[in-house]
């Protein structure tokens, strides 16, 4: 045997012992979903089982309670390698792909039936895109409508001017959604909202009840107005480059465990977020009623945003466009049930 085939030989051995710790990875995950939470339960939950399943080949750390940053310092981190991945809600899902958030245009669905129906038809879409911009990810998990919560009734127009609403960093269609209304929005990320609620920066924010119960923000409002805002979901993403590191049985395993976790929330968000909203009733917020005369000048005010900012190539006007004719659709069919 000569000197160079020896090597060969000594480097295909190594690289056969080496294989499986070559696998073998960490996902380091970042959440504003405090510890202790539903959320980070079921993905404790999840992460075991599939570190069982592995062999202790891929394990997840979680990093919890908005601990790595908003969502703009999660992804740059995730580029520079300190974290795989991160679980976002829509509202920043734009910052990976840029049709990622469609289904949470502020005013497009009036009930959970109709978004639930435009997602059959495109979500699957959607998950290709993110995955083509380089995120594996699992599916989308409804967490419900978002509704205005404020200190003072909201009901029309009017009363929107001067008041100080939230809309969350990175989030350019409900920024410009609220310029259309007339509103000066207040940018801030999720993380420093109780802070501008208690120094009187914020006086009304955009969320989910659910979401409203878990960071306590209901502590600082008074009212909700009784109109879905904007359909609100949430989507773990990890890096293609990072996931790719597994090996591709490994990979199944990970997909088969995180999909199902997240059906689980996609089957449950809406209820919870449902019974959240009964508990602030509950606890003192008022449930006040939008002027029913204003509500379609509401939503053609909107819905004009959404065309312009579709023209400027902010997402995808013709995706856009198919949301708008499922929705079409969807009505035809309702009417014709109906007696």
């Amino acid at each position: 045997m000569t000197k160079s085939t020896h090597l060969c030989v000594v480097a295909v051995l190594a690289g056969f012992f080496w294989a499986g710790p070559a696998w073998a990875q960490t996902l380091k995950i970042a959440t504003i979903a405090p510890e202790g939470s539903s959320w980070m339960n079921d993905m404790r939950a999840g992460a075991k089982a599939i570190e069982e399943h592995t062999n202790g080949r891929v394990k997840f750390k979680f990093y919890g309670g908005g601990v790595q940053g908003n969502d703009k310092q999660v992804q740059r981190k995730m580029r520079t390698g300190q974290l795989h991945g991160g679980a976002f809600t829509s509202g920043g899902l734009n910052m990976f792909q840029d049709d990622a958030d469609l289904f949470a245009l502020p005013m497009m669905f009036n009930s959970v039936d109709e978004a639930r129906s435009v997602r059959g038809q495109l979500e699957a879409e959607l998950r290709l895109r993110l995955e083509q911009a380089g995120y594996v990810n699992f599916g989308f998990a409804a967490a419900g409508f978002a509704y205005m919560m404020s200190n003072k009734p909201l009901r029309t127009l009017a009363d929107l001017d001067g008041q100080k609403i939230w809309i969350p960093e990175g989030d350019p269609v409900g920024f410009a959604a609220l310029r259309a209304l007339g509103v000066a929005p207040v940018v801030m990320p999720v993380t420093d909202v109780m802070t501008g609620l208690q120094t009187d920066l914020l006086d009304s924010v955009t969320v989910p009840p659910v979401g409203a119960v878990v960071f306590q923000w209901h502590t600082r409002l008074k009212y909700i107005t009784n109109v879905p805002v904007a359909y609100v979901y949430a989507a773990l993403l990890i890096d293609r480059k990072a996931f790719a590191r597994i090996g591709p049985e490994d990979q199944q395993v990970v997909r088969e465990v995180m999909e199902g976790i997240y059906r689980k929330f996609d089957q449950n968000g809406v209820r919870d977020n449902d019974q959240a909203l009964q508990a602030l009733l509950e606890s003192g917020l008022q449930m006040v009623e939008p002027d029913p005369a204003e509500m379609s000048q509401w939503r053609g005010i909107v819905s004009r945003s959404h065309r312009q900012l579709a023209r400027e190539g902010v997402f995808d006007a013709t995706l856009l466009g198919r949301v708008e004719q499922l929705l079409e659709d969807y009505s035809e069919r309702r009417a014709v049930k109906s007696p």
